[in-house]
């Protein structure tokens, strides 16, 4: 039986939320840090830095501002802790006393930084930071001052993350690589390694690499073994490591969930570390059994249990079929108001989210899905006083009228109101009776259709991807007398369609012709099909004639009749107008009781000629933009799309099959748009907000201000059961990674509940996500700033130029200018060995920090007084760049040297390429350098390193595998091939590619491809392992959820590339610094690799060719 519950409108205060008491337990806390004698621990909550005894109690709140401040550090004194803040619109380390109080400021780069560890003296820090080292993994250690502004001192030029400095200050314990700290059990080449610098002489020693994550190492005071966390018993646990003999003993022995960031007192005696949400302590002269950390606050403060919110912004809506009431759902609740007060009235008050309000064509009833309870169903929405308008109503009879499990989508009225379609699980099609019975399933179906119905309520016509993803337009009976019968069919992605009103056409989108989406029409009648423009216009011309003169004398000969037809007279023969008028009455309400009985009555019979209806398609081409949101004037007589026309972006108009050229109706757009035959006008919601257009363009917005109280517990737990849902149903593997679904939901549900702010949340969702174990998993939240919101931030200059660390002054020496940078322009020309003296007219020295010269607004001119090598001083103004456009800058640079080292190595013989990205930018970047490097080349050298995927494969393996099947010559010319008869320019030459640890999805498909088809050799690291195509929903207001939903799978042995990388012909993994320093033993074994590839190449067998003459 449906569920049924009546809903009191009126905002009230939300009288079930928990109130927070002074002993709240602190779970999901962050970056546990130990004073020196290990008795006081401090950690990151709630955006704050909080400090409490190690074996537990009240934590003491240590700052307490709107920005998020985190990851402290106590000095090695006990007297202060450093720790990072974001106030300033970036993470910046700060220092403050332990007892707490103003914090000090100690970083200013508009870049950020990450704080790492204090050298044991206390006079520096150890952070990291990405400044313009390298184009890729920018981010370096330094060394900065613990007390004062100052320049930051690169300890290294090698990437690496988690620093922790040896007792003696002389060794920096890092990680390189990693996966996401929150995924679990992956295995592969992205795994972390533990690496040693010895930051005297610059060598690097290799301490810890295994295909599982090595992670957090943290040193022993005496230097001569690490801790660190290892997944190699199947979990991550604590495991100590002595660095003479290399023997290891596992310290903790948990068998589940994550263990994370452990931490250890300068003296060596105390580890504290995260399990799942807890903190526990271990004592490293005790007996190996972590105690947990009980942890109470007073955080009635923090934790807010309502939050209190004026709506102005809707997110659906639909409107009843005069316009003149409205529903829409704001803040995730089902709302309703007039045209002229509004004056919102909520109909649902549900923490859980409601979607797709519709209105019944008679206006009685609203529809509507609803998160209710748990699971995604449908429900129904009626006046609790039917003799009320619904804006005058205070209550609403609710009705749940499915429940299932599987989740429901895109409800849709029929025209008469007497059937609702819907969507259920991925793409099966249902229809049911407005009370919720005689529910059937139409089809089943993988993926979602887009569809619409019929005028007369008796098809259904839409768009649905088959195995090959090809999207084409059906068309189905409702009551299953024929299969479904494909209209478009075409090799290419069909999609919106749209049956006009009058049941003569159907519309929809198209993308035949290049990359343009174009509008496609049909008449399903094959007469009218036939129909010319001048039988159209002879039509209009006969009645327009006839309508004209027809004579007085005609219409008084004519006899009065009702709307039945019927004459009406009295008995001397002549009309009784008052007969007529109670006829035409009767006559009224007989019609209206049919209606009633049968609500297709009234509706345009649909009739179909099926054959060869795909060929009667036509298509409407407007150049150099792609249409879409198409759907009908009332009348038919108007087919509305959006699309962007000659630079205008808007809402445009044809008149199919005469008038194809296209009108702007309004520079405005919207969603849920529905032309309406009262006061002929459109409605949508445009820009979160109720609209309506005339037929001449003029907009009207319903602008809104509604008041809503959210009990914030359950919100964050409808949110976290609708990621969850829809992992449960979208997840490309149905086996969900043989994981218990259900016992994850239980295990974070209570964790999301009681999260403090949308950072805790995501970690949640985050953690549930990281049992799949997948790629391309990922809650990202919205709103993730907390600065202050200025109207605009410092940002720190790049001036196009690198600095010599070693220089002692006076200014700043020019290491090497940028090629294309400010500085590399001719009005500067800047060049190595050059030094800046002064900045703006303030004196600059190597002591100071760039921040302090180069902060500033990111539009404005520098003015540098320069040295050259001869010591003549001159004045150079220069328009700076950011640090991210320094770092393409920089990737630039680097493509030019290897293509001179390739170049020089093979003797100009060979070229190189590489690929930055699988987008269609850099495959055009690609194809035209195909011609400007490989021109002349025995063979390419193509580098997908770095490469973090996207969609190109195919159309690089275009270019790369086009079978050869025959030789032109022209006369007096050479054997060749015409490129304008091939897709792409061909490049049939011998290749090899360079793949590594972060050559992912896209880059690893392409790699995989490479070596199935055998086109050439892989050189490099095996790829990360992470493939699976993914798309994303929205959850409520509160983020953005990754969907990982279509596997890929190796042609011949049938193995899932995710979690199998492409494994190279010859792996090579570069040591720490050689990058950056210019040192790229892959490149260099991939020319040899491809030389030798050449040779046997230039072996093969030629064809002689013979003329015809010639036989």
């Amino acid at each position: 039986m449906p569920r049924s519950i009546i809903l009191v409108t009126s905002l009230i205060f939300l009288v079930g939320a928990e109130q927070i008491t002074a002993s709240d337990t602190i779970q999901l806390a962050s970056s546990p840090a130990l004073s020196s004698d290990g008795k006081t621990l401090a950690f990151s909550w709630a955006g704050d830095v909080w400090t409490v005894p190690t074996k537990g109690g009240n934590a003491t709140r240590l700052t307490n501002s709107p920005s998020r401040e985190g990851n402290p550090k106590f000095s090695p004194n006990g007297k202060s802790i450093a720790l990072t803040s974001d106030r300033t619109g970036s993470e910046q380390v700060f220092v403050v006393g332990v007892a707490g109080g103003e914090p000090t400021q100690l970083t200013f780069h508009s870049e950020g930084c990450t704080l790492d560890d204090w050298f044991p003296n206390g006079k520096s820090l150890l952070i990291r930071a990405s400044r313009d080292h390298f184009w890729r993994r920018p981010e370096r250690f330094f060394r900065i001052s613990s007390s004062d502004r100052s320049t930051e001192e690169l300890l290294f030029d090698a990437y690496g993350s988690a620093g922790q400095l040896s007792p003696d200050g002389n060794e920096l314990l890092f990680t390189r690589e990693g996966e996401r700290w929150w995924r679990q059990g992956y295995r592969g080449s992205r795994t972390s390694q533990i690496w040693i610098a010895d930051l005297k002489t610059g060598a690097f020693t290799e301490v810890v690499k295994r295909p599982t994550e090595s992670r957090t190492p943290l040193w022993q005071p005496d230097g001569k073994g690490i801790f660190y966390v290892s997944a190699q018993s199947g979990s991550r646990n604590i495991w100590q490591r002595n660095l003479e003999d290399e023997q290891e003993q596992q310290l903790t022995s948990f068998d589940k969930d994550l263990l994370l960031w452990p931490c250890i007192s300068r003296d060596g005696s105390m580890i504290v570390f995260r399990h799942f949400a807890d903190f526990y302590r271990l004592a490293t002269d005790g007996d190996g059994k972590p105690q947990k950390i009980n942890i109470t606050a007073d955080v009635d403060r923090v934790k807010k249990l309502v939050q209190r919110r004026t709506l102005t912004a809707a997110t659906d809506v639909g409107f009843t079929s005069d316009g003149l009431e409205i529903a829409f759902i704001a803040g995730g609740d089902v709302w309703v108001m007039d045209t002229e007060l509004r004056e919102p009235r909520q109909v649902t008050n549900t923490p859980e989210e409601e979607r797709e309000p519709g209105f019944s064509p008679d206006g009685k009833t609203i529809v509507y899905l609803s998160d209710a309870g748990g699971q995604s169903d449908i429900w129904q929405a009626t006046r609790g006083d039917e003799d009320k308008y619904w804006w005058q109503n205070d209550t609403f009879k609710l009705e749940a009228l499915t429940k299932t499990a599987e989740v429901e989508s895109d409800l849709q009225w029929s025209p008469a109101g007497n059937v609702i379609g819907f969507v259920r699980e991925r793409g099966d099609l249902w229809v049911m009776k407005p009370d919720g019975k005689e529910v059937r399933r139409l089809f089943r179906s993988w993926n979602s259709p887009d569809y619409d119905w019929s005028p007369d309520g008796k098809w259904l016509v839409y768009a649905l991807s088959d195995g090959e993803f090809n999207r084409d337009i059906y068309l189905l009976p409702l009551d299953g007398s024929r299969e479904a019968f494909n209209l478009s069919r075409h090799p290419d992605n069909d999609g919106s369609p749209r049956w006009s009103p009058d049941g003569k056409m159907i519309a929809f989108t198209g993308r035949r012709v290049g990359s343009e989406v174009d509008i496609y029409y049909v008449f399903l009648q094959a007469k009218e099909s036939e129909e010319t423009s001048r039988d159209r216009k002879l039509v209009k011309a006969i009645e327009k004639l006839q309508k004209a003169r027809k004579t007085k004398s005609d219409q008084k000969s004519e006899p009065t009749a009702n709307k039945s037809g019927h004459e009406e007279k009295t008995k001397d023969g002549q009309t009784d107008a008052k007969s007529v008028a109670a006829a035409d009455e009767q006559d009224a309400a007989d019609k209206d009781k049919s209606d009633k009985e049968n609500p297709d009555s009234k509706l345009p019979e649909v009739k179909i000629d099926f054959d060869r209806i795909h060929q009667r398609l036509r298509r409407v081409s407007i150049a150099d933009t792609s249409e879409g949101g198409l759907f009908w004037s009332h009348d038919s007589k108007k087919l509305v799309f959006t699309a962007t026309i000659d630079g205008k972006r808007g809402t445009y108009t044809i008149s199919p099959p005469e008038e194809l050229s296209a009108k702007l109706l309004t520079a405005q757009t919207g969603r849920n748009p529905v032309w309406l035959s009262k006061g002929n006008q459109i409605v949508w919601l445009g820009n979160g907000t109720p609209a309506s257009v005339t037929d001449s363009g003029k907009v009207t917005s319903y602008d809104f201000s509604a008041a809503q109280a959210v009990d914030i517990a359950a919100r964050n737990q409808a949110a976290f059961d609708q990621c969850w849902q829809a992992m449960r149903d979208r997840f490309y593997d149905g086996t969900l990674n043989h994981r218990n679904w259900d016992a994850i939901r239980r295990k974070y549900q209570p964790l999301a509940a009681q999260a403090v702010d949308g950072n805790m949340f995501s970690e949640v969702v985050n953690l549930m996500l990281g049992e799949l174990n997948g790629s391309h998993l990922g809650f990202i939240r919205t709103g993730n700033s907390s600065a202050d919101d200025d109207d605009w931030r410092e940002t720190t200059a790049h001036l196009g130029v690198r600095f010599e660390s070693e220089h002692k002054g006076p200014g700043w020496r020019i290491k090497d200018v940028i090629p294309d940078s400010p500085a590399d322009k001719v009005a500067a020309k800047l060049v190595a060995g050059e030094t800046i003296l002064s900045i703006d007219g303030q004196i600059v020295d190597p002591a100071l920090d760039v921040t302090t010269e180069l902060n500033g607004r990111s539009s404005r001119d520098i003015l540098l007084r320069v040295r050259n090598i001869e010591g003549e001083d001159r004045d150079v103004a220069i328009r700076p760049i950011s640090y991210s456009a320094a770092r393409s800058l920089l990737y630039e640079m680097w493509i030019d040297n290897n293509q001179r080292r390739v170049d020089e190595a093979s003797g100009g013989k060979l070229g190189y390429m590489h690929i930055r990205g699988m987008n269609m930018t850099s495959f055009y970047r690609f194809e035209r350098e195909l011609y400007a490097v490989g021109a002349g080349k025995d063979g390419i050298v193509i580098d997908v390193r770095e490469n973090g995927g996207g969609s190109t494969t195919d159309h690089l393996l275009t270019v790369l595998t086009q079978p050869a099947h025959a030789i032109t010559v022209p006369r007096g010319g050479v054997m060749g091939y015409p490129q304008d008869r091939s897709v792409y320019a061909t490049w049939r030459k011998p290749i090899v590619v360079l793949c590594n640890q972060n050559s992912f999805s896209n880059a690893e498909i392409f790699s995989h491809a490479i070596k199935t088809l055998k086109r050439g050799r892989l050189v490099g690291v095996t790829t990360a392992g992470g493939v699976i195509s993914t798309g994303g929903t929205r959850i409520m207001d509160m983020g953005f959820l990754r969907m990982p939903f279509r596997g890929w799978y190796v042609m011949g042995t049938g193995e899932d590339m995710e979690l199998n990388g492409a494994v190279p012909h010859f792996e090579i993994w570069p040591l720490p610094g050689d990058m950056p320093a210019g040192k790229d033993l892959q490149l260099d074994k991939a020319v040899k690799v491809l030389i030798k590839d050449v040779k046997k190449w230039q072996k093969r067998p030629q064809p002689v060719l013979k003329k015809a003459s010639e036989r």
